[in-house]
């Protein structure tokens, strides 16, 4: 969902079509919408999304016959095998797609855009079905538009299909001035517009010179940069979603919130409940409980974790520096498990508002590090990376020297500035633990309207018009 005249103009077709239609036909409308949005993003993913949908929607249907038949062994052989498909079809086209080159139509065409987001929703609708949580959808066009509507196709979130169909099937008690959908909508879009156009895309020529080309730069260049890599993919991908749940609110679906104020987290399960947490949430109730999740003691649980996290990271991309990156997650995690469960808890000791800033200080640090090895090209990278920030001192090139390489203007250095008003966007949800454009709400009009206003001068003076700006692709596009 870029910020384009062409995207923009695309919404508002689409809003006039659905509320101008009769209102039986707004799941149409918005799956015709959503296979115009795929097609022109990438053909190879709608040959996909039409095959994958197909089978699923046969699969779904199959399942309930046999449950019905009280042939529980053949239904669980049929969802097994479903979901086998499913994360087979993901692995391999994850890892053969890399044997080819980037531009060539072969590459396009096995690895399509969204299909990680597509394949997870596809997996918890199989298994909801079988564990009878909700039937087999019957019309193939409401499922079809559950996996693929359009505002979350790129990078999620992944929504659970018992609440969304439900959401889809009553589109027709939908009205556009229903209570506070305008405001919450234009909040919601204009937050993540800020987001990815002021913060992510300055940042991203800066981290991606740092992280491709760490031998050039010094210690200090480098730390910035883990610092701003940090920033960058917060901004980015909150900012994606954020900009789905504004344009799924024009329709009356609302998509997951997924991001709460992240860095703000006093411990690394506290992260996780924030980040992603559509994803969070999806690995919890699809893997971790099915594995024994905490009910078969400390040492289970532990294992459990460690394998969640690995394959969170595994799915994010191929290759040994996800895995890594995952692998250090979860480890974190057994740790935090481990220190916490203690009776007594050396924590109870330290006075609660140390342990908190102790926390969120430790919780971010650590975060901010093991982003290194999601950002960088490929492990080797990722490690001279982290060996040079610890050990280059200032480098063998000149400080400004650096910074001319890097490509750093005086109006880049104020993007620190920037940053300080995201942590302020955040403190606001923090406060009224909301999501953003809730909280927004809350405010006093006044204030609500100054804070948009920033934000609109924001994204067309400091960003799309700004100096030197360069649009970018979503980051969670490549994974």
């Amino acid at each position: 969902m870029l910020l384009s005249f062409v995207n923009l103009a695309f919404i508002f077709i689409v809003i006039f079509l659905f509320y101008a239609l009769r209102r039986r036909f707004r799941p149409y409308v918005l799956l015709a919408a959503s296979m115009v949005f795929i097609w022109r993003l990438n053909r190879g993913a709608l040959i996909w999304v039409l095959s994958c949908s197909v089978l699923l929607y046969l699969c779904g249907l199959r399942i309930q016959f046999l449950l019905g038949e009280d042939r529980k062994k053949s239904a669980r052989v049929m969802t097994v095998a479903g979901i086998i498909v499913c994360a087979a079809s993901l692995f391999f086209l994850k890892h053969v797609s890399r044997s080819f080159p980037d531009e060539s139509v072969l590459h396009r065409f096995i690895l399509p855009v969204g299909f990680s987001y597509y394949i997870f929703q596809g997996i918890s609708y199989l298994s909801d079905v079988y564990r009878e949580e909700l039937p087999a959808e019957k019309n193939p066009a409401i499922l079809t538009l559950y996996m693929c509507f359009f505002p979350k196709f790129i990078s999620g979130p992944i929504e659970k299909p018992k609440t969304f169909l439900e959401q889809i099937r009553n589109l027709d008690s939908v009205g556009l001035f229903d209570e506070n959908r305008i405001p919450l909508a234009f909040a919601s879009l204009l937050y993540g517009c800020f987001m990815k156009v002021v913060i992510a895309d300055r940042l991203a020529p800066l981290t991606s010179g740092l992280l491709n080309y760490p031998h050039i730069y010094g210690s200090k260049w480098l730390f910035y940069g883990m610092l701003m890599y940090t920033m960058q993919i917060y901004c980015d991908f909150a900012g994606y979603s954020a900009i789905a749940v504004g344009v799924g609110r024009l329709f009356g679906l609302t998509l997951t919130e997924n991001f709460h104020t992240p860095y703000f987290s006093r411990n690394i399960a506290e992260f996780w409940r924030r980040w992603h947490i559509s994803l969070s949430g999806w690995l919890r109730d699809y893997i971790y409980i099915p594995l024994g999740g905490n009910r078969k003691g400390l040492r289970r649980k532990c294992l459990n974790l460690l394998a969640v996290f690995v394959i969170c990271g595994m799915w994010h991309g191929a290759g040994m520096r996800f895995i890594i990156w995952g692998l250090l997650h979860g480890i974190c995690q057994v740790v935090y498990t481990i220190c916490r469960d203690k009776k007594p808890s050396m924590a109870d000791r330290v006075p609660g508002i140390i342990k908190t800033a102790a926390g969120t200080v430790l919780t971010f640090s650590f975060v901010s590090f093991v982003w290194i090895f999601f950002g960088a090209p490929n492990t080797r990278f990722a490690l001279n990376y982290i060996l040079r920030m610890f050990t280059a001192g200032i480098g063998e090139v000149p400080m400004l020297n650096q910074e001319l390489q890097l490509g750093v203007t005086p109006f880049v250095k104020n993007i620190p500035v920037y940053g300080i008003f995201v942590i302020i966007l955040d403190g606001i949800m923090r406060k009224e633990n909301l999501p953003f454009a809730e909280a927004v709400l809350k405010l006093p009009v006044w204030a609500r309207y100054l804070l948009e206003y920033l934000m609109i001068i924001g994204i067309f003076l400091l960003g799309m018009y700004g100096p030197g700006y360069n649009a970018q692709d979503f980051m969670y596009m490549e994974y």
